[in-house]
């Protein structure tokens, strides 16, 4: 995904996360029958499933281990995902593609703690928690009316399949909240910090399309992080490539046909060539600037703390509170793994309106947080700050789902989430779309 633009330190301990198999190099190489550029989540799901069909593929991954923009970093024994990632279990591509099991999943709380009106309020999830009904009715965010129709929003946005739903009319995801008759504390309340954090712009200008298919996966299954980080996601992916599938620090630099050359001078060709990378290099390999996509960016604030004292298991969003958090949870709370014994790690994203210089966002996120949990944020000690210029790709859902083919050019191939979804399903099940094509050419030749 964007892995290439994040300026990251490298951690001393990074060569023992990836998986032996992609620590190989491209001595020898010459042509191979599928060739992918990029080693994120499309270009693995891309090769997993040409594996499956017992069709060899060599990944190109410019950095130095693989998952693009699902990456995760340990640093003094805490677990910090790139930017708040987190796996919603109902994505169709991840149940095709994932061990749950040995991810060791670790679950939120369904629903949200809301600041309102100096303190946290609880507005969950009826279907998953009966005993919380009555908490959820008389949540101060929105009226028992809007509770109502959030029940109606998740049954339309549960009804028919995912294609089906990709082409319904549709506006920016404000006007359709408005015209389903939500209030204006609702919305900004709790559509905006959560529906704005996932897709990192709160305006809601987002298709209504995407607020549809995040209620849908957020309503039909469970929120969680792999035990070990969201890392864990791409690495088991590249664990189920044959050795030497993968190789690392190989950037393609040009493309001319199904020849590609590397920065380091060495070409290869293949047979067909799948372009997983994110939109903007896609764009300059195949010289099609209408590829390109404009970015959402994101800040993430991790701060370690002594034991926290309060449990929470959910995400917390900021209500009707304007300071810089947008969005914060105890993640060690829901996953353990992420901190070591007897510390807490808590994440912090901030409003992408948020520019200023770390320092300003550093001090101001302190103080909002002082103001919910009170002195012991004094002992919190912020661990990394990651400034994420290229979060997720600004964009819509087409009509139809674009074909992986690239018009004009038989046997080259796009995914990415910047082709389907800004979302890990996007990502995955481009390249799955990506592997059936060629899989459907093959078998016709």
């Amino acid at each position: 995904m964007i892995a290439a633009q994040l300026q990251l330190p490298l951690i001393p301990t990074l060569h023992t996360l990836i998986p032996k198999q992609t620590r190989k190099s491209l001595s020898n190489e010459g042509h191979h029958e599928v060739i992918i550029i990029g080693g994120g989540l499309a270009g693995l799901s891309c090769a997993v499933q040409l594996a499956k069909a017992g069709v060899g593929s060599k990944v190109l991954e410019a950095t130095d281990r693989v998952g693009g923009r699902v990456r995760s970093d340990v640093i003094n024994g805490f677990t910090l995902d790139v930017g708040f990632q987190v796996l919603l279990t109902a994505y169709p591509s991840c149940q095709q593609l994932l061990d749950y099991p040995a991810l060791r999943l670790r679950y939120f709380d369904p629903g949200a703690l809301i600041r309102h009106s100096g303190r946290f309020t609880e507005l969950s999830d009826p279907w998953r928690k009966p005993v919380k009904i009555w908490t959820t009715a008389t949540n101060p965010v929105g009226s028992l009316a809007d509770k109502f129709r959030i029940w109606r929003l998740r049954r339309n946005t549960c009804r028919g399949t995912l294609t089906e739903l990709y082409t319904r009319p549709h506006t920016t995801s404000e006007q359709y909240l408005r015209d389903f008759g939500f209030s204006d504390r609702m919305v900004d309340q709790f559509f905006r910090p959560f529906i704005g954090g996932v897709f990192l712009d709160e305006s809601l200008s987002v298709s209504s399309r995407m607020l549809e298919f995040v209620f849908r996966m957020f309503s039909q299954g469970g929120i969680a992080v792999p035990a070990d980080g969201m890392a864990a996601i791409p690495r088991q992916l590249a664990e189920q490539l044959p050795r030497g599938s993968i190789s690392l620090q190989s950037s393609a630099v040009q493309l001319d046909g199904n020849n590609i050359t590397l920065a380091n001078g060495n070409s290869l060709s293949g047979d067909h060539v799948v372009i997983a990378t994110e939109s903007n290099a896609a764009a300059r390999l195949l010289e099609l600037p209408q590829v390109q996509t404009n970015w959402n960016q994101t800040t993430t604030l991790y701060y370690s703390s002594p034991m926290c004292n309060e449990r929470y298991k959910s995400l917390i969003l900021r209500g009707d509170e304007n300071g810089p958090i947008q969005t914060a949870t105890i993640i060690s709370n829901v996953a353990a793994e992420y901190a070591p014994e007897q510390k807490s790690l808590i994440s912090v994203s901030l409003s992408p309106s948020e520019d200023k210089s770390s320092h300003e966002m550093e001090k101001h996120a302190k103080q909002q947080l002082t103001s919910w949990f009170g002195d012991q944020v004094n002992q919190w000690e912020l661990v990394q700050t990651y400034k994420i210029p290229y979060g997720l790709p600004k964009m819509d859902i087409d009509p139809v789902i674009r074909s992986p083919e690239v018009d004009g050019r038989e046997t080259t191939y796009l995914c990415g989430d910047h082709f389907q979804t800004p979302s890990i399903e996007g990502a995955m099940d481009s390249g799955l779309r990506a592997a059936t094509a060629i899989l459907a050419k093959r078998a016709s030749t």
